[in-house]
């Protein structure tokens, strides 16, 4: 009998850039509707996700983040 081992290969990790966020709080939305369309898809399209799986999307950052809390689209919650 021989003693192969398999080579591990690792799985890819998306890295993300938090800003300073805690990724593990619930990005919610507020149901307060943006003008650009392409931002109110956004909030509802991420309603429910970790911030930290938001930010893995691609499809926002930490700054639209922030800036959507500011503005009162999005809240921020801990997981229950």
């Amino acid at each position: 009998m021989s003693n192969t081992k398999k080579a591990l290969t690792p799985t890819p990790t998306v890295k993300i850039n938090a800003g300073g966020l805690n990724v593990d709080l619930i990005y919610t939305a507020t149901g307060k509707v943006a003008r650009a369309s392409h931002n109110a898809d956004r909030h509802t399209a991420l309603n429910g996700k970790t911030v930290g799986d938001a930010l893995a999307t691609r499809l926002v950052n930490a700054a639209d983040i922030k800036y959507d809390v500011a503005k009162g689209f999005i809240t921020l919650v801990p997981a229950s």
